[in-house]
């Protein structure tokens, strides 16, 4: 089963992440979607402290991410 984690974290893994993806073509995109995630947690998440099973969250934001 999977641990819950706090959005700070997630947040904070995943600009980390796009961060160096940005930089590199050919992961530009894997970028840029962490950047969508993002914007979601933080739309959705005005408690960064709450935690959320993130598999779960990316699978609702995979069904609304329009790019």
């Amino acid at each position: 089963m999977e641990d819950k984690i706090k959005v700070s974290i997630v947040i904070q893994s995943m600009l980390s992440d796009a961060m160096v993806e940005v930089h590199h073509p050919e992961l530009m995109e894997e970028g840029q979607e962490r950047l969508r995630f993002v914007k979601y947690l933080v739309a959705y998440y005005s408690n960064t402290n709450q935690e959320i099973l993130v598999d779960f969250v990316y699978e609702q934001f995979k069904k609304f991410d329009n790019k």
